[in-house]
């Protein structure tokens, strides 16, 4: 395998436990004792880049006169923020400080300049209602990540790590919420899982795990039986073959890329704002809104949740009390809002028309009504839809209210009689005379029939 430009600048070892450079392997020490696997990868771009700079060896960089090396430091992270790079710059400085202080020098004696003025990236953090609203218009995969992502606040590199293996006991089981065990062996998978090497525990909530279950069931009908070895949501990419696919986690920029698409198609106006993060975000707003019943979560118990590292003995109270903290997290304001505001569900009508590629709808929405007032706006553009796209309307036969158990006029002709009920009060005693619920139409009425034969039964 090739290896990578670091690690040929550096000389570093294939498993990054040493180098032919002395000063870098005394740096390495101190990165395995305070960094993550992804911070030592940054920081060893950032130092090669930077010996190429100065035109020197680490070795010989650090026997350099202090002066020399203020002057080194300082002109190469000037010159990133010349470029308009003030992120990397200040990052730069870091890492190179970083370096240096496992040298043996004095860090806070050096007369370096790090006050780069860092712009911090715009965001938009979605309400749970954007959340669920995404989740309505996405796909069983995406819908399950978005879910998952949500009611966990798992990081981007944690929920790729997961494997099928690691929670199938509890995916094949009814078991509500599943436990998420995020341990330092993830980065096994993917290098930057679990931050910190803080071991902790959280969970997927009830309609995370129904839109998983979902997924995994529809998954194993089209491929075949899941490895424990394979990813729980792998990859798309279609530079593998699609069994290579199935066993490779996906890349943290194809998960953020295809979020941003779901919120755009989702109607949310920020759409471009919104990361893989920002459901991270929405996750703490949940767990900072307190208890359905009342109260409020103890803050030790929500930083434990968002895989903060706790201080002293905490962290291993939390581990042995798992069953205890997930008692918590069900009492958490997790799901949906009972029904959809009309207004909130033609708005999210609205915005799937528009990505299917359906323009100036609002427009056509006022046309059609006016020449058709006995419309509502909902089957308005149902007929938009139907008549952009060339979809032909679906042909049901209703039959007019008679007598309770009589038959229709064409009952004769057709195996199944259809009816529509006024309210949820008559839907039930329908469905408790065998009565199969087709589905909901507008007004809050309801579709529902049986069979010919089951109705002559009664």
């Amino acid at each position: 395998m090739a290896r990578l430009f670091f690690e040929e600048v550096l000389r570093l070892d294939p498993e990054w436990r040493s180098s032919s450079y002395e000063s870098v392997t005394r740096w390495i020490k101190r990165l395995r004792r305070k960094g993550s696997v992804a911070t030592m990868r940054a920081y060893f771009k950032i130092l090669a880049w930077f010996v190429r700079y100065v035109g020197v060896s680490p070795d010989d960089f650090v026997r350099l006169p202090r002066e020399d090396v203020e002057r080194g430091v300082q002109g190469f992270c000037d010159g990133l923020s010349s470029e308009g790079k003030q992120s990397h710059a200040a990052n730069s400085m870091k890492a190179i400080r970083s370096f240096l202080k496992a040298n043996g020098f004095r860090v806070e004696e050096l007369e370096l300049d790090a006050s780069y003025a860092m712009m911090k990236r715009p965001e938009y953090v979605p309400t749970k209602e954007d959340v669920y609203r995404m989740a309505s218009i996405a796909g069983m995969k995406w819908r399950a990540i978005l879910l998952c992502l949500f009611q966990s606040g798992l990081r981007n590199s944690t929920l790729r790590a997961l494997t099928y293996g690691m929670l199938k006991d509890q995916i094949e089981s009814s078991v509500v919420p599943i436990k998420v065990h995020v341990t330092s062996e993830l980065r096994k998978i993917v290098p930057d899982a679990c931050k910190e090497g803080v071991d902790y525990w959280t969970f997927f909530g009830p309609e995370a795990c129904e839109a998983l279950r979902q997924y995994m069931a529809y998954r194993r009908d089209k491929y075949g039986k899941i490895g424990d070895e394979e990813p729980l949501f792998p990859s798309e990419s279609r530079t593998f073959s699609k069994e290579l696919r199935m066993k490779k986690p996906m890349d943290q920029w194809s998960l953020t890329r295809m979020i941003k698409k779901i919120a755009k198609r989702a109607g949310i106006p920020q759409w471009k704002l919104v990361r893989t993060h920002s459901l991270r975000k929405t996750f703490r707003a949940v767990l900072d809104a307190g208890y359905v019943d009342g109260g409020q979560m103890a803050e030790d118990d929500k930083e434990y949740l968002m895989g903060h590292k706790l201080p002293g003995n905490k962290a291993p109270y939390h581990n042995a009390n798992v069953d205890v903290l997930a008692q918590r997290y069900m009492r958490l304001s997790l799901a949906p809002k009972s029904a959809m505001s009309r207004e909130g569900l033609v708005d999210a009508i609205k915005a799937f028309a528009k990505s299917l590629g359906v323009s100036d709808i609002e427009i056509k929405i006022a046309k059609l009504r006016e020449e058709e007032p006995q419309l509502d706006e909902i089957e308005t553009i149902g007929r938009i839809i139907r008549s952009e796209l060339g979809i032909k309307p679906i042909e049901m036969s209703l039959t007019k209210r008679k007598e309770k158990h009589n038959c229709s006029e064409n009952a004769n002709h057709s195996p199944y009689g259809s009816k529509i009920v006024r309210d949820e009060k008559e839907l039930i005693q329908h469905l408790d005379e065998g009565w199969d619920l087709v589905k909901e139409i507008s007004g809050g009425r309801f579709i529902v029939r049986r069979t010919n034969l089951d109705r002559n039964l009664t």
